[in-house]
């Protein structure tokens, strides 16, 4: 009997050790073989990163804030001003293009972004510049309240140089609706008698080309001589409209009697985002046209 009990000790035992055997040859080869899965992920990874450093070279895009005087932004007394910058192409401070988009009542700049507006102009304008030694083009949508008046626009516009958005040469302003009252304060001041001499000055140094889509504050100038102001000063004026729009049209047309360019798209009020496409390639057709009389 207590041969025969030994016996089945020594089984037992063996038959463990085969089983232990097993199991830690499976382990080894799991491991070794997972070892490898990292590594190919890790290469794919790579490889994916540099394909997306490689895209954002050429499309730099990005969202922050600064901090204003005038109540014309948002966070704590309204004085963060947000915005959303894209660049597109190589980044030369002296040959860049430098645009700004203001927004309507009812807009935010997110608007210029999801509609594809703000990327759209950034990559076929830099495209449109000629090769990639011409510089580059820098677009950046405000939310600007549509409160501000000139002096509003002139605190943005030093915020965003004193930081390093701008670099502080004059702009392209895109200005929507009622953000057009900033720009048409700029020109009120520019002929009034007691501020012209330093605000023409100041509006020639932010503005070189206005683009009021739809703007009403145009239609609440008496005087024809606010309008004028700009051209007197070389900035030149595309007036955009949406055939749906009549407002935007008696704005487009008092506009082009002051010498301004006027073209009506189709849509509405807000016919910049009704006819995507066609409002970019009428913009940067206007600025291909400028600069060659440039």
């Amino acid at each position: 009997m207590y041969i025969i009990v030994r016996l089945k000790t020594l089984l037992g035992c063996t038959l463990l050790a085969v089983i232990l055997s097993i199991s830690f040859l499976s382990t080894v080869t799991d491991s070794t073989s997972t070892s490898s899965i990292p590594k190919t992920e890790s290469i794919q990874t790579a490889s994916s990163s540099s394909s997306s450093q490689s895209r954002s070279t050429a499309n730099r895009t990005s969202h922050s804030s600064v901090e204003i005087s005038l109540p014309n932004g948002k966070g704590i007394n309204d004085k963060t001003l947000e915005y959303i910058n894209v660049h597109c192409g190589k980044r030369t401070q002296d040959d860049d293009l430098e645009m700004i988009l203001l927004h309507g009542a009812k807009y935010t700049k997110e608007d210029w972004s999801t509609s594809g507006i703000l990327d759209d102009i950034c990559i076929k304008g830099a495209a449109g510049g000629g090769d990639s030694d011409s510089g580059g083009f820098s677009i950046t949508a405000l939310d600007l309240s549509v409160k501000a008046d000139g002096d509003g626009f002139i605190d943005a516009f030093d915020a965003l140089v004193n930081q390093g958005v701008l670099s502080g040469k004059p702009l392209v302003v895109i200005s929507p609706s009622a953000s057009g009252k900033s720009i048409v304060s700029l020109g009120a001041s520019a002929m009034n008698p007691m501020t012209s001499s330093s605000a023409k000055a100041v509006l020639k140094k932010m503005i070189k080309v206005w683009i009021p889509v739809a703007s009403p504050a145009v239609l609440s100038v008496k005087e024809d001589g606010v309008l004028r102001s700009f051209s007197s000063l070389g900035i030149e004026i595309l007036a955009i409209n949406g055939d749906g729009d009549g407002m935007g049209k008696r704005v487009t047309q008092r506009l082009v009697q002051v010498g301004a360019k006027g073209v009506e798209l189709k849509g509405g009020h807000a016919v910049y985002l009704d006819s995507p496409n066609e409002f970019v390639e009428t913009v940067l057709s206007f600025m291909e046209g400028w600069k060659d009389q440039s």
